[in-house]
């Protein structure tokens, strides 16, 4: 057993860990309860609440924001590290007079919390977002339509960075070619820069 953790505990972090593994992201405290017969969500809460004081997890109040940080139980030598994740929004469009870097999760925006390999999301910064790749994909480029891209957000653009646009209202994924920018009077606003790419075969 895991030093430190309870019978119980032990299984419910063993528990997280699998489902993170096999969906992309952590069960909520109602789908704890339900695997493991706990009837009210204190019950589940003060189990989980021991593994964040026991350096297993951190978890925020909003669903699905459980995140492990501490070994899988299960590696008796402790080097065998659970998937870490974190959460960003994917959005699927932007209002008028949205402000992108400042808050991109605007209500009505985000489809859902996509979660990203730490190693990848670590560009993309806190306010970092998610979009997927349109029917058309991406002229020139080997992304595909689905394809989910990690953007870090910023306002200016190298030539040759895929980035992320607000063009005549809509998002688009072009390779910037200088000509882009918020303040030249154009119509093409730069959102962020791709920083990663997800994709399902």
């Amino acid at each position: 057993m895991a030093k430190g953790l309870t019978e119980k505990q032990r299984r419910i972090l063993e528990y997280i860990i699998d489902f993170q593994r096999d969906n992309g992201f952590p069960p909520t405290i109602r789908e704890l309860g339900d695997a493991f017969g706990i009837g009210s969500l204190r019950g589940v809460t003060v189990h989980l609440d021991a593994l964040v004081r026991k350096g297993f997890m951190t978890r925020e109040r909003t669903s699905r924001s459980i995140r492990i940080i501490g070994p899988d139980p299960r590696d008796p030598h402790g080097s065998r590290k659970a998937e870490q994740a974190v959460m960003l929004p994917l959005i699927r469009g932007l209002a008028a007079g949205d402000n992108v870097l400042g808050k991109v999760s605007t209500e009505g925006q985000v489809e859902r919390l996509v979660p990203v390999p730490e190693e990848m999301a670590g560009p993309a910064t806190e306010e970092g977002f998610v979009v997927r790749v349109g029917s058309t994909g991406v002229h020139g480029d080997p992304v595909l339509p689905g394809d989910l891209l990690v953007v870090r957000p910023q306002r200016t653009a190298v030539t040759g960075e895929l980035i992320v646009v607000l063009a005549r209202g809509d998002i688009a994924i072009i390779r910037a070619n200088g000509q882009e920018g918020h303040d030249d009077g154009g119509d093409v606003e730069v959102l962020g820069r791709v920083v990663g790419l997800i994709r399902r075969y």
